[in-house]
C-alpha cells in the first residue's frame, strides 16, 4: 500500500511559488497557479496537481509559455469579451476571464469570455465552481491537444477538449460536472505510463487501430471517445466554440505538450445569473427537490452509494484538515526532488499510515 503525507498548504503554495518565481514567474500568477493545483489535489484529483507543475517548468524553458504575459482584451461587446492570454499560464487568464463573467452576469444576466493564445488551465471544474459559489451557474469548456480521432479514423487531430458545468446548492457545496470528451483524461494514461501500469480495456486504441491495454502504446495511438461517435460529435462543437470562435489554434493545430511551439489552446468561460430566471432560494429548494428524486433512486446493491457529479471530489476535501493537504508518496517524493532541484527547504510534513 502506498504511503501518504500530509503538507500544509502554505508550504505547498510557497514551494511552488519560489520555484515559478525562479523561472520569472510573478509571485501573483504563481500564487494563481498554485491555489489552483492545491485545490485539485485536496479533491484527490492528483493528475491536475503538484505532478503537473513539471510539465509547466519544461513549458516555460522550451519557450512554449510566457512566464509574465500582459493579458489584453480584444474585443468588448454589450455581454461579452475575447481576452488575449500573450502565451501566458492558462490558469491565470482563465482566472481573469472567470471573474471577468461573472461580474457581467451579476449586472447583465449572462456573461460570457473567450480566450485565445492559452495554455492548459488545469481542472475546468475550478472556474464553473468560481461561478458557483457566487450563487452563479458556471459553464466552462476549453479545446486540447489531439488525443481523438473522428470516429472511423487512426488520427487523432481533436483535443479531449473538457467542459464543466457548476450549480450552487444547499449542500455548502455545488453540484459540478467536470468531464473530458474521452473515456479517459490523456494525463491518467500518462500516469499509468509513468508508474508502467496498465489501462483498462476500451480506454484507447495503439498506432495500428488495435483495442490496447498498454498505457505507452495508447500514447502513441488513439484515446477513445465518450460514447463513440457521440463523444467525437461534442468534442469537435466544443473545438469550434473555444478554438475557432476565438481566433486561437483548432484541432491538430495545437501541438502537444512537450512539444516545441506556442499551444495557443482557446477556452470559453459562461456565467448565468439564476435571479434572472427566479429566486435563488426557489432554483436551490428545486434543486433539493431533483437531488432527493436522484438519491432516493432504488439501488442496483444496497452498499452502492448514489452520487452527485463532483461529490466524491467534495467529499475528499472537505475530509481533509482545513490547513493541510494529503499527498501519494509518488507526488511527495516529485516535491522533495524540486525542492532539492531549486535548491528550497523541503515543506514540513507528516507520514501518515
Amino acid at each position: 500500500m502506498e504511503k501518504s503525507y500530509s503538507i500544509y498548504n502554505t508550504d505547498y503554495i510557497q514551494l511552488g511559488r519560489q520555484v515559478l518565481n525562479q523561472l520569472n514567474v510573478p509571485s501573483r500568477h504563481a500564487e494563481i497557479v498554485m491555489e489552483n493545483l492545491l485545490d485539485s489535489d485536496k479533491k484527490g484529483i492528483y493528475t491536475h496537481g503538484f505532478y503537473r507543475l513539471d510539465t509547466y517548468i519544461q513549458q516555460i524553458k522550451r519557450g512554449n509559455i510566457n512566464p509574465n504575459p500582459k493579458i489584453t482584451k480584444v474585443k468588448d461587446h454589450l455581454n461579452i469579451k475575447l481576452l488575449d492570454g500573450d502565451d501566458g499560464f492558462g490558469y491565470v487568464v482563465s482566472q481573469y476571464a472567470m471573474e471577468e463573467a461573472i461580474a457581467i452576469s451579476e449586472n447583465r444576466g449572462v456573461g460570457v469570455v473567450g480566450v485565445r493564445k492559452s495554455n492548459h488551465f488545469g481542472a475546468a471544474a475550478y472556474y464553473a465552481e468560481m461561478a458557483a459559489m457566487r450563487n452563479q451557474i458556471g459553464i466552462v469548456m476549453t479545446n486540447a491537444s489531439p488525443a481523438i480521432a473522428p470516429t472511423g479514423s487512426l488520427k487523432p487531430v481533436l483535443g479531449n477538449n473538457p467542459w464543466s458545468i457548476s450549480i450552487p446548492t444547499h449542500l455548502g457545496y455545488p453540484i459540478t460536472l467536470d468531464i473530458a470528451n474521452s473515456v479517459s483524461a490523456r494525463g491518467k494514461i500518462r500516469l499509468k505510463a509513468l508508474n508502467g501500469e496498465s489501462i483498462p480495456l476500451g480506454w484507447a486504441l495503439n498506432e495500428n487501430g488495435e483495442p490496447t491495454t498498454d498505457a505507452e502504446e495508447a500514447l502513441k495511438g488513439v484515446i477513445l471517445p465518450i460514447g463513440d461517435y457521440k463523444g467525437y460529435g461534442i468534442t469537435l462543437m466544443i473545438d469550434i466554440l473555444t478554438g475557432v470562435l476565438t481566433g486561437a489554434k483548432f484541432g491538430n493545430q495545437v501541438p502537444l505538450v512537450d512539444q516545441d511551439g506556442k499551444r495557443n489552446n482557446g477556452h470559453l468561460f459562461i456565467s448565468l445569473d439564476i435571479k434572472a430566471f427566479m429566486e435563488l432560494s426557489e432554483f436551490k429548494d428545486r434543486v433539493d427537490e431533483l437531488i432527493k428524486i436522484v438519491k432516493s433512486a432504488p439501488k442496483i446493491r444496497e452498499e452502492i452509494d448514489i452520487l452527485l457529479p463532483g461529490e466524491r471530489e467534495w467529499q475528499t476535501k472537505l475530509s481533509q484538515e482545513q490547513d493541510k493537504v494529503k499527498l501519494p508518496e509518488r507526488i511527495f517524493n516529485f516535491i522533495h526532488a524540486l525542492s532539492t532541484e531549486y535548491h528550497l527547504p523541503l515543506p514540513k510534513n507528516e507520514l501518515l499510515i
